[in-house]
């Protein structure tokens, strides 16, 4: 890693301190990050925690501890364990000597602080059951300041960062159906010369079930203060939490299927590691690929486009991609509109030239009314399961659902065009990362933006 020019190296430094929310970076808030870490495992964090961290902060500058204070008001959100994780491992693997000897403080500091809060609240995280994931975050920490390296977690960190800038991602799904369930594993290979290797999650599908109404509203209510795309990656965590677990068997069975697709060892992840990883590439390398079972596939950089599907295709090989986002909000139930992302394929006079649609909701009140709560209940599982797609048509009705009956064995040799005024409706995770990938700055709803 030392080896990489400076000018990579810095910008790779800045990317990780403004995935925390600081505009430069700030050394000596890096010993209290693995005490948020251990304090959010179980994902909450009681006074005496609070007041312990606090204590500790009282030396810092003002701006640090308000910082501090916000973190420990809201939960920190999907993927804050994992940019802190590799922050660690890329400060100790960047450091020279000096600077190593000179702030090794920080991370020894850091690691005993966690410790000893972990020990201060045992016997109460031993009664909820939260003392487990404390160890095993502060382990994986550990592992990623001792090696003095980003190798860390399954290397999805080093992944992330560009650690592996000379392999190629390509995505690879295995689906197979069990009664009222789909097992699904998806994953990424990185193809390289000198490496192959690949991650991915595997997951039970829960087919025709929809959301608890509840649990919905109470995330959304006390995820409001994170970023849009981190906020739908809890809801996806909740969506597949509902599945029964898969089995030892299934398990067995999925990541056979995915070690001989991808030609290597498999190495398994949660969804919102493979989630944080896909981010990370949209925005650094320009990739996103989105399949879901082996009917569809959405494949997106700045020169391709190509998703082979029953019904409504678009297939555009090796063709400059132009993307536009639209200056209005498509008008869903209240509180809720959709966002569209126009892909245009191929210039002036190519006959080529195509468009491929993207839609995908987004909240437009604050708290969410109860008619949004519903709609993401109900549609949400309906956007990730591999046997349906939805269709969002503006003039009505709003969208319709196009339900395969049978996985297809391979891609269409056909394609056909989405009708006028229908545009795909794609979880909003994809929707992000084909926007990332080529370049498209996303908006909020509340105010327009031009690409």
């Amino acid at each position: 890693m030392s080896n990489r020019p400076a000018e990579i190296l810095s910008a790779i430094d800045r990317r990780l301190w403004r995935d925390l929310g600081f505009a430069d970076p700030e050394p000596e808030i890096l010993r209290f990050l693995p005490m948020l870490v251990v304090a959010w495992s179980d994902g909450r964090v009681g006074t005496p925690e609070t007041n312990t961290i606090r204590d500790r902060a009282r030396e810092l500058p003002s701006h640090l501890r308000a910082w501090l204070d916000e973190r420990l008001k809201h939960p920190p959100g999907p993927y804050f364990r994992f940019q802190v994780t590799h922050l660690l491992a890329f400060m100790c693997s960047t450091w020279s000597d000096q600077e190593r000897d000179g702030c090794r403080d920080w991370t020894e500091t850091g690691s005993r602080w966690a410790d000893e809060l972990i020990q201060d609240q045992g016997w109460f995280r031993r009664v909820i059951g939260g003392v487990a994931r404390e160890q095993a975050d502060l382990a994986t920490l550990n592992a990623a300041m001792g090696e003095h390296g980003i190798y860390v977690s399954d290397r999805i960190w080093a992944l992330a960062r560009g650690a592996h800038a000379e392999a190629e991602p390509r995505r690879v799904v295995f689906c197979h159906a069990d009664g009222d369930q789909v097992n699904q594993a998806v994953g990424i290979a990185f193809e390289g010369d000198e490496e192959h290797l690949a991650v991915g999650t595997m997951q039970a599908l829960a087919r025709d079930e929809d959301l608890d109404q509840k649990h919905v509203a109470a995330l959304l209510g006390r995820s409001k203060h994170l970023r849009e795309n981190e906020r739908w990656i809890l809801l996806g965590e909740q969506f597949f939490r509902a599945a029964r677990p898969l089995t030892p068997i299934q398990r067995e069975t999925l990541e056979l299927a995915m070690t001989r697709s991808c030609g290597c060892g498999f190495e398994e992840c949660s969804f919102a590691e493979l989630a944080y990883l896909e981010d990370a590439l949209s925005i650094d390398a320009r990739w996103t690929s989105w399949v879901a079972g082996q009917v569809e596939e959405l494949h997106i950089d700045r020169d391709e486009v190509v998703r082979p599907q029953i019904p409504g295709t678009f297939y555009a090989p090796r063709a400059k991609v132009k993307a536009t986002v639209e200056q209005k909000l498509v008008a869903g139930p209240p509180g809720l509109g959709f966002r569209v992302l126009d892909l245009v394929a191929g210039g002036e006079g190519d006959a080529r030239g195509a468009h491929l649609r993207l839609a995908t909701p987004v909240i437009t009140q604050e708290p969410a009314t109860p008619e949004c709560v519903q709609w993401i209940a109900r549609f949400l599982p309906a956007m990730v399961d591999p046997w349906t797609q939805l269709v969002l048509d503006e003039d009505g009705p709003r969208w319709v659902a196009e339900v395969l009956p049978e996985m297809a064995t391979r891609p269409a040799t056909s394609f056909e065009a989405l009708l006028p005024g229908r545009s795909l409706l794609v979880p909003p995770w994809v929707w992000f990362r084909a926007a990332e990938a080529l370049g498209v700055r996303f908006f909020t709803g509340k105010r327009k933006q031009t690409s």
